[in-house]
């Protein structure tokens, strides 16, 4: 045996023991002092006062003045005709196959092709196998992008047993009523208090003028001065800037 083993083999049994609890008392620290130096740590924290955080967006509810609206959009829009395939699958809207041709580039020649529409029926007008004329440009949802014009050729009911088809005039009204019952909801939130439109709108109308919309009230309290987005007037001061030394 080595003398080194004889060493330690002749030291007491006790002895090694307690150094070496000695030693690992000394390299690591018990757990329980590190939970209570965690604890600790956590109480501090709580105890210490915490600021309020509002959002960027917080809406100021300070300003007496109106402001200036969002200009509704105006969609550019063609015609086209078609003839209704499907009804009633979905609220308000029928599935309209609209017949034209498509130029193949490699044959170079016209061939007939067939796209299926979904259009937006407002008053449930339309029946299956109607010929209608329906315009693009009026987004009423992410797939339907098209709404009914006029029915050309009605089938199997007459056009005076149904309800009426809305016109343009008609759906910009409703667009306007809408448009204006926004606008008021937003401004009411942000003045904190109902807005009397009637009132803000007095010293603009005229005695003559009655029973006006609350979208044409709105456009008479802004005079035509509608809000206009950062984009927006950035590209209009570059056209400006540069449209005014050419005119020179």
């Amino acid at each position: 045996m080595a003398p080194n083993h004889l060493l330690r083999a002749a030291l007491p049994i006790r002895s090694i023991a307690s150094s070496m609890a000695l030693a690992r008392s000394t390299i690591v620290p018990s757990t329980r002092s590190i939970s209570q130096s965690v604890r600790a740590a956590s109480t501090e924290t709580s105890q210490s006062p915490q600021t309020p955080t509002y959002p960027a967006n917080a809406i100021s509810t300070t300003s007496p003045a109106l402001q200036p609206p969002v200009p509704l959009r105006q969609y550019a829009y063609n015609l086209k005709t078609g003839t209704v395939t499907s009804v009633g699958r979905m609220e308000h809207t029928v599935t309209v196959a609209y017949r034209h041709k498509t130029w193949d580039k490699h044959i170079r020649k016209y061939y007939p092709k067939t796209t299926h529409y979904l259009v937006s029926d407002p008053r449930d007008s339309l029946r299956k196998g109607d010929v209608i004329e329906f315009s693009s440009g009026a987004r009423k949802s992410p797939r339907v992008h098209h709404i009914v014009e006029r029915i050309i050729t009605p089938f199997s009911t007459a056009i005076e047993d149904r309800p009426a088809v809305m016109s343009r005039e008609e759906r910009q009204q409703q667009q306007e009523a809408r448009w204006a019952a926004k606008y008021l909801r937003r401004e009411s939130r942000r003045l904190g208090h109902e807005i009397d439109l009637e009132a803000a709108a007095a010293p603009f109308i005229s005695p003559d003028e009655k029973n006006l919309s609350a979208a044409e009230l709105i456009h008479r309290i802004h005079q035509g001065k509608e809000r206009v987005g950062k984009i927006k007037g950035l590209v209009a001061s570059r056209t400006t800037a540069q449209e005014s030394p050419a005119a020179e």
